[in-house]
């Protein structure tokens, strides 16, 4: 496949630094070629959250999906699903995307062992391109601040949270 334009986006969020990393990319890149973002959540079959901390992850979702909303308009669709993180994301990259933005959490290691990587799956059996992001705390620039010069849709949530 050719890809001479990206026209739909996936992002995968989980309400972590890296996911909300992930979709501030996407924003930045849909923006600069008038593309869709989809934005999808899944929620485990067998969530490890209590409720109350799925309630604070969500809520963190969507502030960021709402000033992602404000930067694209209609352009931006946001779908929370339950299942299997990895077989729905690979399903849903099926139907007419052309990128799929993620983040990763890198860990390594045992950690790496016990958990495995939802990120590396994607990677290894995504059927389009797939942009692997970190958080801005590890100290590296992204999209939004080397291209626009604006604040990441992690940051302006957090001003809206204080």
């Amino acid at each position: 496949m050719i890809m001479n334009t990206l026209r739909t986006i996936l992002v995968p969020i989980d309400g972590s630094a890296a996911s909300l990393a992930a979709l501030d990319h996407a924003v930045t890149l849909a923006s600069d070629y008038d593309a869709q973002v989809e934005v999808l959540h899944i929620v485990p079959d067998e969530d490890p959250l209590s409720p109350q901390a799925r309630a604070e992850v969500t809520d963190a979702m969507q502030a960021a999906v709402d000033l992602a909303t404000e930067v694209l308009g209609d352009r931006l669709a946001y779908t929370i699903i339950v299942g299997d993180p990895l077989r729905e994301i690979i399903d849903a990259a099926s139907d007419d995307v052309d990128l799929i933005v993620i983040g990763t959490h890198g860990r390594i290691g045992r950690l790496h062992a016990i958990l495995g990587s939802i990120a590396e799956g994607v990677v290894r059996n995504a059927p389009v391109p797939v942009l692997s992001v970190r958080d801005a705390s590890e100290g590296y620039q992204g999209f939004a601040e080397a291209r626009h010069h604006r604040p990441t849709i992690t940051e302006q949530a957090q001003r809206h949270d204080t």
